[in-house]
């Protein structure tokens, strides 16, 4: 009984330690949980909701600890004129490999890239954004809620200083910097929507084998064409113009 007893354990060990890989991977499982999705506190401006079908979490993550399988995902946006005043962001996030909650991470980034003929125009770290916020999970803008794998994953950002973009096509960017050693790991979502382009995703380093360019994310497996955002704010009021009579 003692030699059955510890063969359980043993069999039990290498179960936990088999569902935490020693590297970064590329797709979470689907979730159990139910997401938590909080109500807009504004007018909604972009919707691409969760979807109902896959729960699957696709991998988005800057890693200080293996920075070549450092990942981006990027869905494309478009600005109607005459401008957006955004004020709220909300992303829905999946978790695994060891991952317990997002308030691991040691910063939180939500950008907006300018188009360049159907891809971002730039990705994290390469150049500047059209519009930025990163913080901690910590910070007084950053609500976090409960995603659909069940754990805290969900990301809600109430801006102190609202964001204004013109008229245009844009590529919106979330992610997480968080050691996976540490955190383990975080990923986007997808949603049933099918908005504009395919999601692009990066990976800059090269480590997941799938060059360094900017690609559709449909490579990762997904087949959901975009991923799951909310934006909220304002439509920009028109400004009258001044002029002279004579």
């Amino acid at each position: 009984m003692r030699k059955i007893a510890i063969l359980g354990f043993v069999l039990l060990l290498g179960a936990a330690l088999a569902s935490a890989a020693d590297v970064p991977t590329l797709v979470g499982p689907a979730g159990a949980g139910q997401s938590v999705i909080p109500a807009p506190e504004f007018a909604v401006l972009w919707d691409q909701p969760l979807s109902a079908v896959n729960t699957g979490a696709y991998a988005n993550q800057e890693f200080g600890d293996f920075p070549t399988y450092s990942c981006f995902a990027a869905d494309d946006i478009v600005v109607p004129a005459p401008g957006w005043t955004i004020e709220a962001i909300f992303v829905p996030n999946g978790g695994w490999n060891g991952a317990t909650s997002i308030t691991c991470a040691s910063m939180l980034h939500f950008e907006i890239w300018a188009d360049n003929a159907g891809i971002p125009a730039g990705y994290p770290g390469s150049g500047t954004p059209a519009w930025s916020l990163a913080v901690p999970p910590t910070d007084g803008q950053i609500t976090i809620s409960i995603g659909p794998g069940g754990i805290p994953a969900d990301v809600l950002a109430t801006l102190t200083t609202p964001g204004n973009l013109a008229p245009g096509t844009y590529w919106f960017v979330f992610y997480a910097t968080a050691d996976f050693a540490t955190c383990g790991q975080f990923g986007r979502n997808p949603s049933d929507t099918t908005n504009g382009f395919t999601a692009q995703w990066i990976n800059p380093g090269g480590a997941f084998g799938y060059g360094t360019a900017w690609q559709a994310w449909t490579v990762l497996g997904v087949t959901n064409t975009d991923t799951a955002f909310r934006l909220e704010g304002a439509v920009i009021p028109v400004t009258l113009q001044s002029f002279d009579i004579e």
